[in-house]
């Protein structure tokens, strides 16, 4: 790994290196965009690239991620690879339909539908899109140590040092360079539930027409979705506490423990659990509190490094693909870093927090226990439902392929 060139001294030029610290969704979405407007990014990422490619299991591309998607020119790839999301349909516990959110007129009326797909699969297509752009992507890169001064920010790297004008940090929830340059910061707290999930061959099982099928189940939240002969893609969330949050030991012992978790639950999730062999690896969930600031100098945080949005949500990885397209058009926008990492703030900062938002209320559902919780649950539900559909239908609504410097639809 060579030592990169020392970084300009400021004011900003469009040339300019910059470290993006984190190879995931963000990170890679973010280094093309960066390129893409004329500046070096050049990213470090610890995974090796198999490992990117096998990582997490699946998640949901709400319109404003595949229209983020379309200025980078990616989204008829990612949608090659993935599963059009027609709708969710919500059950509880005795197979009782709750809520059906129709996801029909999405395309028409945002420019996009919704599309559910491996974690891998969109990381992959990031990934081989960044090397034929001819961007610099270390894989196997600990970062140790970090600092800045007047002329730019230099990183330590499997003990080498480098060089840049800016440094981004993207490095996910338990972010490295967050805990190295904001030591003082909140920390990311556990909600309580743990997600699983996988992919299952099922026969048995029908395909569920574009739909999302979600059930409270007695003992844990369930969802899956299936395209004809495809397997199916489906998760769960449970309540644990936060000591069994570690690595699963035994991946078959796993698995029947989450089949006896959903035990007479209705629909298919019986049926597809009890053709899933093993589960080898658990998600305990955490909910990351507001921070009070996003940059400090030359270094910025963005993604789940500044505000990680809980699965429930359906928006982490849009809204993270979202901050790099924003970010790239504010430092186009102007040679000051300083003044540019405060505009992606201000333009960034609300809309995060009403997807945060989303994500814990959704959340708060699936902790429900008690007989009158379940009831009240199931009353509620389908009051409120709309509410929370008008939320999400605003985050939809923000294109940020089309103006990346407005503020997003309240």
């Amino acid at each position: 790994m060579s030592t990169i060139s020392p970084a300009p001294a400021s004011p900003l030029a469009s040339s300019s290196t910059i470290a993006v610290c984190g190879g995931g969704i963000g990170g890679l979405a973010t280094a093309l965009v960066l390129k893409q407007a004329g500046f070096t990014p050049v990213v470090f990422e610890r995974h090796l690239p198999q490992q990117l490619r096998d990582e997490g299991l699946f998640l949901t591309l709400a319109p404003n991620g595949c229209n983020a998607l379309r200025s980078l020119g990616l989204l008829e790839q990612v949608s090659a690879v993935g599963l059009p999301t027609h709708g969710l349909a919500i059950f509880n516990e005795a197979g009782r339909r709750l809520a059906l959110v129709d996801y029909a007129e999405q395309a028409d009326r945002y420019g996009a539908g919704s599309i559910t797909l491996r974690r891998g699969a969109l990381v992959g297509v990031l990934l081989d899109a960044a090397l034929a752009a001819d961007i610099t992507v270390h894989h196997g890169a600990t970062i140790t140590d970090i600092g800045q001064d007047a002329r730019g920010v230099t990183i330590s790297v499997n003990g080498e040092k480098h060089h840049f004008a800016l440094a981004l940090a993207c490095d996910g929830l338990r972010s490295m360079v967050r805990r190295l340059v904001f030591p003082d910061l909140p920390q990311p707290l556990y909600t309580g539930l743990v997600g699983t999930g996988g992919f299952t061959d099922a026969p048995s099982v029908a395909e569920t027409k574009g739909l999302m099928n979600m059930v409270f189940g007695q003992r844990g939240f369930f969802g899956y979705i299936k395209q004809a002969d495809g397997p199916v893609h489906w998760f769960n969330s449970y309540p644990a506490p936060e000591s069994e949050t570690g690595p699963v030991a035994d991946g078959v012992a796993f698995a029947r423990r989450l089949e006896r978790m959903h035990a007479g639950d209705p629909l298919d999730t019986t049926a597809i659990l009890a053709v899933t062999m093993r589960v080898d690896r658990h998600y305990p969930i955490y909910d990351m509190p507001e921070l009070p600031r996003w940059s400090t100098g030359r270094i910025l945080l963005m993604g789940d490094a500044a505000h990680a949005v809980a699965p429930h949500s359906g928006q982490g990885a849009s809204l993270a693909i979202e901050d790099g397209i924003v970010l790239a058009a504010c430092l186009s926008a102007t040679p000051d870093h300083a003044a540019a990492f405060a505009r992606f703030e201000s333009l960034r900062r609300d809309r995060v927090q009403k997807a945060i938002r989303i994500g814990r209320a959704v959340g708060s559902q699936k902790q429900a226990q008690s007989w009158l919780a379940l009831r009240l649950r199931d009353l509620m539900l389908p009051l409120f439902m709309p509410i929370g559909v008008q939320m999400q239908e605003r985050l939809y609504a923000f294109r940020v392929d089309r103006a990346p410097l407005e503020h997003p639809v309240q």
